[in-house]
């Protein structure tokens, strides 16, 4: 192969891997990673006799018209889905939503772009105080908590799928802080979640959310080592 084709097939290779992934993208890094018609399952536990032990699901029933703001600025300017919410048998929670209250105190999403989850946390500091935020290798989210009294705290966790962007798990505790023991509890728990990062995970979620930049350094690779055995 000749020195001055090397490059140009190089860029085309190039061009290739960029296409798709940076329409999708906004300058910020973010992009969905959910659509219409995905199904999310969940087992929700309960310590509260009026709340049952059910499994449930969500599904996006249409997703937001609005495009990812570019740049985007402020939490509140996340477009929302169209989401419908259901036990197992296929029969609509109606009223019994209700328990997703706590969502609104955690920022109020239940997706959320990937991509860029530095920014995101940053977007939500700036809406809520008394928060601490969870972050591993597949997980992200926030643990919001409001003071009872002396001895009793009510806290609110959400957390959201590194990968799709959607609500992985959601907890409503009430907690006794002098015997740091959890008194009450609901816990809706995504089905299928990858476990906790560390490790190994870690470096598999690094290469998976840099694929773009492997795939081209690959073909690149794969070019030069032809072109230096054509010489």
């Amino acid at each position: 192969m000749k020195r001055s084709f090397v490059i140009p097939a190089v860029l085309a290779i190039i061009t290739m891997f960029l296409v798709s992934p940076v329409a999708a993208a906004t300058s910020q890094g973010l992009e969905w990673g959910v659509a219409t018609g995905d199904r999310f399952d969940y087992t929700m536990t309960s310590t509260e006799e009026d709340v049952p032990s059910e499994d449930i699901y969500i599904n996006i029933t249409a997703t937001s018209s609005d495009a990812i703001p570019d740049p985007l600025a402020d939490w509140t300017n996340i477009p929302e889905h169209d989401l419908g919410f259901w036990w197992a048998n296929g029969t609509s929670m109606g009223l019994s939503t209700l328990i997703f209250l706590g969502v609104y105190f955690v920022g109020g999403k239940f997706a959320l772009p990937t991509g860029n989850w530095t920014l995101i946390q940053d977007l939500l500091e700036t809406e809520i105080s008394d928060e601490d935020y969870i972050s591993d290798a597949n997980l992200w989210g926030v643990e919001w908590s409001q003071t009872e009294n002396a001895t009793h705290e009510f806290r609110i966790t959400a957390t959201y799928s590194k990968s799709d962007g959607f609500l992985a798990e959601y907890k409503l505790e009430t907690w006794d802080t002098s015997e740091d023991t959890i008194e009450s509890s609901i816990e809706v728990t995504r089905e299928g979640l990858p476990a906790g990062g560390g490790g190994l995970d870690d470096i598999i979620q690094l290469l998976e959310d840099n694929i773009l930049y492997v795939g081209i350094g690959i073909a690149v690779l794969v070019v030069l080592g032809i072109a230096c055995k054509k010489r």
